[in-house]
């Protein structure tokens, strides 16, 4: 009985890791061109042996290697999920184009809400998001109602890598992302 759930649980491991559900990082580094790490070949390997027995001792084996180097952080297992939400942390920042983000889709826009505005005096305003990001207004248009807390910010893609900033409704300026 014990062979055979450690035989489900290796084939459900490896089937995640070598198909659908598609955990990020490693298994989109083999469709990205770029080699995929030895401990999930490893694992991927063990697939088409055709003996229960052998099949068994190779996931357990290669899993159990897989698993360790997980643990160590020589290997990371992200999810889709968890490649969107690091790519709206990274919204406005100029970051090089890594694997892990390969197939996941690009954003264009996000939406959160202020936690501080602060002006200069040349009248342009730096605002902090909910998320902790901020973003300074680059242009010389005015924000009719000044801004406060609570207040809905749209940020989006513009022209030339530039962004727009929507607060509270009121007419987009341009900005950039400070931190």
């Amino acid at each position: 009985m014990r062979a055979r759930m450690t035989l489900a649980t290796a084939v459900a491991v490896a089937t995640t890791l070598a198909l659908g559900a598609t955990p990020v990082g490693i298994a989109a580094a083999d469709r990205t061109g770029e080699p995929r790490s030895k401990a999930l070949a490893d694992v991927v390997r063990c697939r088409p042996i055709h003996d229960a027995t052998a099949r068994l001792a190779c996931f357990d084996a290669s899993v159990a290697t897989l698993d360790t180097a997980e643990a160590r952080r020589d290997v990371v297992i992200v999810d889709s999920q968890q490649v969107r939400q690091a790519r709206r942390s990274l919204f406005g920042i100029g970051v090089p184009g890594l694997s892990i983000f390969s197939g996941s889709p690009e954003i264009d826009f996000i939406d959160t809400s202020v936690t501080d505005a602060q002006v200069d005096s040349a009248g342009r305003w730096t605002l902090r998001m909910a998320d902790g990001a901020r973003w300074a207004q680059t242009d010389d248009n005015v924000i009719g109602r000044r801004p406060r807390i609570g207040d809905r910010i749209h940020i989006k893609r513009a022209a030339l890598g530039s962004f727009q900033m929507s607060v509270g409704g009121q007419p987009a300026v341009k900005a950039r992302r400070v931190n």
